[in-house]
């Protein structure tokens, strides 16, 4: 699990606060213990970031919550993360630390300004995390970014294209206030703001090279972004389990489990240095002999445990899972030799 700073929570909590619930109900609900609220903040579990979005969203019965709570963001709020950003000359040169001084702030997640096809794209992605809280977390992100740019400039800054992974809500109201005019891309393959090249050349108001060249040394110091290559197959590995647990395996529905496409999928698996069916066969492989240790199975069963559709189609894959081992250990005598 990843970490995130106490900053963030201290924000959200005063912006629930201001919308009416409970502060100290809240604390304790989210699991963050108190006197990690104070001061300069410390990184705590990102689970319980998580679940302080899924609460304000419930008990306010707001679920774009996060759309208004990072329209209201604050510059300052996360200190260095926010310094770093605001005294860049143009916003192309704030978005661009983003991404190698995200650990500021959080280790769950990762930006990166790309050359999109439609535009420069800021780009979000988290590490670990699944269902609502995660698609709050991710719209808040992005949102509170952007927040923070638009006021530091003097024009109006509105992304062509906003792209998210979470399902189309059913009002789009509070989307609109804060993205315009922007297409609404749903259920997409990553969460993203799309911009005009133009906008990347918009001056900062807030622009400081003497505070920026202060600030750098300590930025450099930050540990790196997490490596989205070797968390992965963590995170497929752990949605293989749930899936085979439920008996539906498959490349589309574990997927579906991680708010992904099938496709994008495989390319993640491909950057790690694998593939689907080889995590596949290494989660079957785990979960076999942790079956097998506790007493005898018949092939059916050990079918049925593995998702296979009978004791045939588990007898195929028991070859190649043979072949795969003897091939391994073939390489390694040579290297050796």
């Amino acid at each position: 699990m990843g970490t995130d700073q106490t900053l963030l929570h201290r924000f959200v909590l005063t912006q629930l606060e201001q919308a009416g619930l409970d502060r100290n109900r809240l604390i304790r609900e989210c699991g963050v213990p108190e006197w990690t609220l104070s001061g300069d903040g410390v990184h705590v579990p990102s689970e319980s970031f998580g679940r302080l979005w899924e609460l304000g969203g419930q008990w306010l019965d707001d679920p774009d919550v996060a759309l208004r709570v990072a329209s209201r963001y604050e510059l300052r709020a996360t200190r260095l993360y926010d310094y770093l950003f605001v005294s860049a000359p143009t916003v192309g040169a704030g978005l661009a630390t983003c991404g190698p001084y995200v650990t500021a702030v959080t280790t769950n997640h990762r930006f990166d300004l790309v050359d999109g096809t439609g535009g420069p794209m800021l780009t979000l992605d988290m590490v670990d995390g699944d269902g609502k809280a995660r698609d709050h977390t991710q719209l808040w992100g992005l949102t509170a970014v952007l927040t923070r740019a638009r006021r530091v400039v003097d024009a109006p800054l509105n992304p062509t294209v906003v792209t998210l992974r979470q399902r189309a809500p059913r009002r789009l109201d509070a989307f609109r206030e804060v993205f315009g005019e922007a297409r609404l891309e749903f259920g997409a393959d990553m969460d993203a703001l799309t911009f005009r090249p133009s906008d990347m050349e918009l001056p900062l108001t807030t622009a400081d090279p003497a505070l920026a060249a202060v600030l750098r040394p300590l930025a450099e110091a930050l540990p790196p972004p997490p490596p989205l290559s070797e968390a992965w197959p963590q995170r497929v590995a752990v949605a293989i389990a749930e899936a085979l647990e439920a008996g539906d395996v498959s490349l589309e529905r574990v997927a579906q489990r991680l708010a992904t496409s099938p496709r994008t999928l495989q390319r993640r698996l491909a950057d790690a240095g694998t593939t689907w069916r080889r995590e596949l066969d290494r989660a079957r492989h785990a979960r076999l002999s942790a079956a097998v240790a506790t007493g005898p199975l018949s092939r059916n069963r050990q079918a049925h445990l593995l998702g296979y559709a009978d004791a045939t189609s588990m007898r195929r894959a028991t070859l190649r899972w043979a072949v795969a081992t003897h091939t391994h250990r073939l390489a390694t005598t040579d290297l050796d030799l």
